[in-house]
């Protein structure tokens, strides 16, 4: 099956009489009245054989089928937290067609109070219903939740995982068939892992027989209060889990976006991690530019990149925003940021996308020019698009905040310029131009964006260095900015008395100071966005920076292990989108090394797999 865009229809909450949780949708209850909490600890957790089963596991996963109002997440949760090992991870999947908005879903979670510290981490980064994966860290990073809001089939076929536990809690086989299907349960028999169990409410003789085919022994055991028997089972088929590394020792080779980013998701999951880079300090290369945006890209198609950036902006606001809940020092610019209309036609496809895909006002808002003018601040050319929660930010302030947030668990080596890769017996070695060993592990991911190209392992992969020039606007009497606004370019509002202006997009030109006409270029772009913004500034008299980002020839990001080589991988390509992209693309390669469920859908996986040009030779 390939990712359809299907508009979420929420969830409506009401409520019985007796106060339990009902869907008018589909005519059934979310829970048995004699108790939620305690028929999740029953068919579920005991189901399952659960907390037992976890005990001794360094990480366990479970996927469940109908996330609801997430009731048994919060419970399975509690009970993780009372239970698991202090070093384990708890990996939570659930698919959910109809999700609750989070208003709604906090109006649930108000009547069960002893689940309301953690009910309240989840609320905090609760995702806008957009279809598709998301992944969401709690707990400290001990406990991830992974989202997957579509229909059961559709979204349980693009899901790549080894489950060691299944929940099935969908409505009845009668009101809900699709829940039930022969589909579903060929994908719980595919992500089973080895001797992976599963619990259900129901003894239909459908979800019998379904169970069965897909490979499971199932059993009735004594049901939940009024409700004589449930089915418990285990997994007896084979299984295409894979297994997990014992030797947890990463190297990481440069310290920009991609590289910081990688190395904290690693460093959560524990691993030790060294990292390599060829400057004196962190984010020398593209990640130093002064500003850059953070933000979605909408289109009609909906295509690989725009769901690749869309679900990125997403899991970088949260990425973000833990960053700096654990300290670490952001230089952020709120607000959202101002995407303007080219022209009528483009302003008019703006609209078709947000009325085709029903999109949240939360991503994204049509304004017009005198409310695109109030937000900003300034006279605008024209209407646009404006992305409320979107902003701007220093790029080198995420990788130091990065770097910080794994300190514990890694080691920065600085003017270490890495020039070859050699693999020994189980590890690789990488090495300088003396050949002196700079350090070794098992893993090596690169993350220094084109020079990854002088290993040769990595040379066939088609990068490309792409040269962008930022210009740095001195801030002026009467000319201020409140928000971020692009078009062909962008203009951020002033930090430490200058606009970011850019950026050029040059290739094949190597020139590394800053050049006038692009100064005079990004000038040009200027008064097409803010007419009269740059009035009587001259292109020479402009500071800027230059950096060479590097692009892959199909403009998508360059992700997982290098075919033929294992243990190397790639976070390669980030190209103008690193500020967006970097997160997401760093949880996809870390979750492939540690073998945790993948937090995007396998259509993409494969959209962006390293592997993807062929080997070379």
């Amino acid at each position: 099956m390939t990712f359809s865009f299907q508009p979420i229809v929420p969830a409506t909450p009401a409520f019985r009489a007796d106060g339990t949780l009902y869907s008018p949708q589909f005519d059934d209850v979310y829970a048995s009245a004699a108790g939620t909490l305690a028929e999740t600890r029953h068919v579920f957790l005991q189901g399952n054989g659960l907390p037992e089963c976890w005990r001794n596991r360094g990480r366990f996963t479970i996927v469940e089928t109908g996330f609801g109002a997430g009731l048994n997440f919060l419970a399975t949760w509690q009970a993780w937290r009372e239970t698991a090992p202090g070093h384990a991870r708890l990996n939570f999947v659930s698919v959910e067609k109809h999700p609750f908005a989070r208003a709604d879903l906090a109006n649930v979670h108000a009547r069960f109070p002893e689940l309301g510290a953690i009910s309240g981490e989840l609320l905090a980064r609760y995702p806008l219903l957009l279809p598709g994966f998301h992944r969401l860290h709690l707990n400290h990073g001990c406990v991830t939740l992974t989202l997957l809001f579509g229909e059961a089939a559709a979204m349980l076929n693009q899901l790549d995982a080894g489950a060691d536990a299944f929940y099935l809690d969908g409505f009845a086989p009668a009101r809900n068939p699709q829940m039930w299907s022969d589909a579903v349960f060929a994908e719980i028999g595919r992500l089973a892992a080895p001797g992976a169990t599963v619990a259900t409410y129901s003894v239909a003789g459908a979800v019998r027989q379904g169970l069965a085919k897909a490979g499971f022994a199932a059993h009735k055991r004594e049901g939940f209060a009024g409700k004589r028997e449930m089915l418990a089972g285990r997994f007896a088929g084979n299984s295409t889990a894979s297994e997990s590394r014992t030797d947890q020792r990463a190297v990481v080779i440069g310290t920009g976006l991609a590289g910081s980013t990688c190395a904290q998701r690693l460093a959560e999951r524990g691993w030790a991690v060294e990292i390599l880079e060829r400057q004196a300090a962190p984010a020398r290369g593209a990640s130093g530019i002064p500003a850059g945006l953070v933000r979605p890209v909408i289109s009609l198609d909906w295509n690989t990149h725009s769901r690749f950036t869309s679900a990125a902006f997403l899991y970088a606001l949260r990425h973000h925003a833990a960053l700096a809940h654990a300290g670490g020092t952001l230089i952020p610019g709120t607000g959202g940021v101002l995407q303007l209309a080219r022209d009528d036609n483009h302003m008019a496809k703006l609209q078709r996308i947000l009325e085709q895909f029903t999109l949240p006002p939360e991503l994204v808002q049509l304004v017009g020019v005198p409310q695109a003018t109030e937000l900003a601040g300034a006279p605008l050319s024209g209407p646009g698009c404006w992305f409320p929660e979107a902003s701007w930010l220093r790029p080198e302030s995420i990788c130091r905040a990065n770097l910080d947030a794994a300190s514990a668990r890694t080691r920065c080596l600085f003017q270490s310029d890495a020039t070859a890769l050699r693999r020994a017996e189980q590890h690789w070695e990488v090495v300088d131009a003396s050949g002196a060993i700079l350090a070794s592990a098992p893993v090596v991911i690169l993350a220094n964006a084109h020079f990854a190209g002088r290993f040769s392992q990595a040379a066939g992969l088609p990068l490309r260095p792409v040269r962008g020039q930022v210009s740095l606007l001195p801030v002026r009497k009467g000319m201020e900015l409140r928000i971020a606004v692009c078009r062909e370019g962008y203009i951020t509002p002033a930090s430490d008395g200058v606009h970011c202006l850019g950026a050029s997009f040059n290739e094949g030109m190597p020139e590394e100071s800053a050049r006038v006409e692009d100064h005079a270029a990004n000038l040009r772009r200027l008064e097409r966005m803010l007419p009269g913004f740059g009035a009587r500034v001259a292109p020479e008299s402009l500071d800027g920076r230059v950096a060479f980002r590097a692009m892959s020839v199909d403009r998508l990001p360059v992700l997982g292990e290098l075919p033929g080589e294992p243990g190397l991988f790639a976070c390669l390509a980030l190209a103008s989108r690193g500020m967006t992209w970097a997160a997401l693309a760093a949880e996809t390669v870390a979750s492939r090394i540690d073998g945790d469920p993948m937090p995007v859908e396998r259509d993409l996986l494969v959209a962006l797999d390293a592997g993807r040009f062929g080997k070379k030779g």
